[in-house]
């Protein structure tokens, strides 16, 4: 087959991971231009951009950046010849970037762009193309692979392919081609989208906590209401007692915990839950319930901070503080842990750097980074206290609600001041219990009849362990 080398690469990725049910996204629509989005692929894009387009296009950051027309032909050959083909036809393109990716394209420089096709001349039924310079990632493999690691996780991630593109006649270099996450893309993942928030340099470009600020541009769904979004900040700056129970029904906190640890792994200072929230966007579903998705992630396998709450992560921030949800976090960090393999993820990079080698600078600090990950987790890990040992549920069908826990204290050099016991009916919110640390055992008489999780985790002073879990706990 076509792409058999990097699917036998892939997979060792995702085995590596551990979490191979996760790795395909939902296909819930038609994925005609799959095939564009697979790095093994590098298609040829050769640009025509006339005088008076090129007029327009300032090389001031801070100016307008109108879609100028311009003509568009794709072709992706092999050996073999051409297989696929595309113009040439007429488009609009505007100049993509910001502060350290922006490029003047008048002047000859690599400036990223976005493509937008008419309805009657879209390739496989894509409405855009976001082409990325990659001239902060100087391995050109970055970006890719940390994007293949949040969609391992389940983590609603773009796919993304290569382009060699040439503009006016002079060849510009290899291109990353990022699926661009729209009402094309996002059906993969989600049945519905009722908007797609893009958040951008925290509260440079406006008040985090203003829905209608200029941190936020809305990428999918209605301009002039955002309630939904105003509902979610509003929710997670209240901080009182009871945070996870009350963002429950409008955030998905498992998931977002679950981004947050990812971009710690993966290095990702410049993404949301860093030095200040950026390349982001916020999902929100036909119900308003919100989900995190991660962008710009081409300085990833840098650095990455595991707690850097301010004011403007009203979300992380509001996680940390509520003891719940502190929780989700530390396992999501520990549940990536237990699936990173360095040797997968360094076999993957080496297969991407396969179809940059001639432009790249290499990968050698992107495999030392990974190699290095786990033990910096790890030393974090024995920061906190034990987690309980020989955890066991009973219940009992003569006894309605009943149900008993027992655990054993664990030997743990940062001392133990209590026990947090967490449970949920189902798919709904936690709830917990915060018990002793002379306590060995839990008995409940009154939960409702049905299908539970259980988790209990030790307690220290301000910090707690991961948990350990039991589900399905089936309650008569």
């Amino acid at each position: 087959m076509m792409f058999t080398r990097w699917r036998k690469a892939l997979s060792s990725l995702v085995a590596g991971l551990m979490l191979a049910a996760a790795v395909a996204a939902p296909t819930r629509a038609a994925d005609e231009a799959g095939w564009m989005f697979d790095p093994a692929v590098t298609v040829h894009i050769n640009l025509e951009i006339p005088e008076t387009s090129m007029d327009q296009i300032s090389c001031d950051m801070g100016a307008e950046r109108p879609y100028v027309p311009a003509t568009f032909l794709m072709t992706y050959t092999s050996s073999r010849g051409v297989i696929k083909s595309y113009g040439p036809s007429a488009i609009t393109l505007k100049v993509k970037g910001q502060y350290g990716s922006f490029r003047c394209l008048p002047t000859g420089e690599k400036a990223g762009l976005k493509l937008k096709f008419p309805s009657g001349s879209r390739p496989d039924g894509l409405k855009k193309l976001t082409l990325n310079n990659m001239v902060q990632d100087p391995s050109m493999i970055s970006e890719a692979l940390s994007y293949e690691v949040f969609r391992s996780l389940g983590i609603a991630s773009p796919r993304t392919g290569y382009a060699k593109v040439t503009i006016n006649g002079v060849y510009r270099g290899i291109y990353l081609n990022v699926e661009t996450m729209d009402s094309i893309a996002l059906p993969r993942w989600y049945s519905t989208t009722q908007h797609l928030y893009e958040g951008s340099y925290g509260s440079w470009w406006g008040d985090v906590g203003d829905a209608y600020s200029g941190h936020y541009e809305v990428d999918e769904g209605d301009e002039d209401d955002r309630s939904d979004l105003q509902e979610l900040l509003d929710t997670a700056r209240n901080l009182t007692s009871g945070w996870s129970t009350r963002m429950f029904p409008i955030a998905d906190l498992e998931q977002m915990t679950k981004m947050w640890a990812a971009e710690w792994f993966l290095g990702h200072w410049d993404g949301y839950s860093q030095h200040l929230p950026n390349n982001y966007y916020l999902h929100a579903d036909g119900t308003g319930r919100f989900t995190m998705l991660p962008w710009g992630t081409d300085q990833t396998f840098e650095w990455a901070n595991r707690y850097e709450g301010t004011g403007d992560h009203a979300i992380f921030s509001g996680c940390v503080l509520d003891p719940i949800c502190n929780g989700q976090y530390v396992d999501a960090l520990q549940s990536i842990a237990g699936s990173w393999s360095p040797q997968g993820l360094k076999r993957r990079s080496q297969a991407l750097y396969r179809s940059v080698i001639e432009e790249s600078s290499g990968i050698a600090e992107v495999k030392s980074f990974i190699n290095a990950r786990l033990a910096e987790h790890w030393a974090w890990i024995d920061t906190l206290p034990k987690a309980p040992r020989d955890f066991r549920i009973s219940t009992s069908t003569a006894r309605k609600g009943w149900f008993k826990i027992t655990w054993s204290k664990p030997s743990s050099m940062v001392p133990i001041t209590g026990f947090a016991l967490e449970y949920r009916l189902g798919a709904g919110p936690w709830r917990q219990v915060v018990l002793p640390a002379t306590s060995t055992s839990y008995t409940g008489s009154r939960l409702g009849a049905g299908t539970y999780t259980l988790r209990i985790r030790s307690i220290g002073d301000g910090v707690i362990s991961p948990s350990v879990t039991k589900s399905p706990v089936r309650i008569p």
